[in-house]
């Protein structure tokens, strides 16, 4: 009896161990593996004899089956734990190699980092080269022109004063050439004026002897003719009553140039109205008036101032 109760007693360790290790907390069953342990409990006391032997035979099969079972499982813990193992070597190797991989492509950026900031210092040192090239040959070219600028200004210069000594050269030429043609001006004007004024006197002296000739001449044709106006105009002279010896007037006449009265008026009266009427009528009855073959030789023609004397 005792030893049935043993039996069970294992039976029932062996299937809370295969239970444990069933139910492992870290690692999951695969899919469709069959249960780990099947058992049955059986109790002894309802068991005939022979029933027992079945039983004791039934759970001697069970306990090979529960160590068949046991051993493939810790086989299958072992191919697992193995698995894992190598899961984990590989997990291991596979951080390693990406640790390697982020190393070496750290590396990459880093050759790709100090390459790109060599080829920044590279530019920027060419920069600065053409930079300072460039600012020497502005100071050259700078240097050059103002070389070149000194060296006109002082053409220049130079130029200045070769054209200034050359016009001042040229202005002391022109004012003795002027200095001369003014002495010369000064003595054909002297000469020329020297010469007009004998010439002048030559002629003033010839104008007034031919004025004198001509005045002469002409005085003597107008007193010719004004006496024959007189002797006209008084052929024509109605005398009045009144009229006395001595009475005069004076008439401002104003002729055609043939001679012909266009008016008559009394510029001094003799203190007589009718003696001056008559007279003016006397003047107007003798028109035509005789005048000279130039009219002009008389004083004030077109006008001429008649005096009429009884």
């Amino acid at each position: 009896m005792a030893r049935y109760w043993l039996i069970a007693l294992a039976l029932h360790g062996i299937l809370f161990t295969v239970l444990l290790v069933r139910f492992d907390w870290w690692e999951s069953e695969a899919p469709g593996s069959p249960p780990a342990i099947q058992a049955t409990i059986v109790d002894e006391a309802q068991l005939s004899r022979p029933e027992k032997r079945l039983a004791e035979a039934q759970a001697e099969q069970e306990w090979r089956n529960i160590e068949e079972q046991r051993s493939k499982q810790e086989l299958e813990m072992k191919r697992r734990q193995e698995a894992e193992k190598r899961r984990q070597e590989a997990e291991k190797e596979r951080k390693r190699a990406e640790e390697e991989q982020r190393r070496k492509i750290e590396e990459q950026r880093e050759r790709e980092r100090a390459e790109r900031q060599r080829r920044i210092e590279q530019e920027k040192e060419a920069r600065r080269k053409a930079e300072e090239q460039r600012r020497q040959e502005a100071e050259r070219r700078r240097r050059e022109e103002e070389r070149k600028r000194m060296e006109e200004e002082k053409k220049r210069k130079a130029e200045e004063e070769a054209r200034r000594k050359k016009l001042e050269q040229e202005k002391r030429e022109r004012e003795e050439a002027e200095r001369k043609r003014v002495e010369a001006e000064k003595r054909r004007a002297a000469e020329l004026k020297r010469r007009e004024e004998a010439l002048r006197s030559q002629l003033a002296a010839e104008e007034q002897y031919l004025e004198g000739e001509v005045q002469r001449k002409n005085q003597a044709l107008i007193k010719r003719y004004m006496k024959r106006i007189e002797s006209k105009v008084k052929s024509r002279w109605l005398e009045p009553p009144a009229a006395r010896s001595g009475m005069s007037c004076i008439l401002r006449i104003r002729l055609s140039p043939s001679g012909e009265v266009l008016v008559v008026a009394t510029v001094k009266s003799s203190g007589d109205p009718v003696f001056d009427r008559s007279v003016e009528n006397a003047v107007r009855k003798a028109s035509p008036l005789p005048l000279p073959p130039d009219p002009a030789v008389l004083p004030g023609f077109p006008e001429l101032n008649f005096n009429f004397k009884k």
